[in-house]
């Protein structure tokens, strides 16, 4: 994942998509619903710290299974270290939202 700031690259983090059999939605979307801790209503009431929704169900958030990251192991959410969600998280909030750009 890039994060840029001002037009300038901020971040470039490591994350999880969609595995074999399920999608990440490319397009362009704005961060609807923000939420420190959510719980899955799909998946088991699995924790997704940091959560910001951006499409229906579909999520940027946290993940505990950091073994994961940089290779495809989601149900079609975006997972990042819990780390590099609380800074997203908290930099959406500072800006008032964000703009998500997927490109597969």
């Amino acid at each position: 994942m890039r994060v840029y700031v001002d037009g300038s690259l901020a971040y470039d983090w490591p994350v999880s998509t969609a595995r074999q059999g399920f999608v990440t939605p490319n397009g362009s979307y704005r961060v609807g619903l923000m939420a420190p801790m959510w719980y899955s209503r799909k998946y088991h009431g699995s924790p997704m710290p940091h959560a910001m929704f951006f499409r229906g169900g579909y999520a940027i958030h946290g993940t505990y299974a950091v073994g994961h990251l940089g290779r495809r192991a989601s149900h079609g959410c975006i997972r990042l270290s819990p780390g590099h969600a609380r800074a997203l998280f908290r930099l959406t909030q500072s800006y008032g939202g964000a703009r998500i750009v997927i490109r597969n």
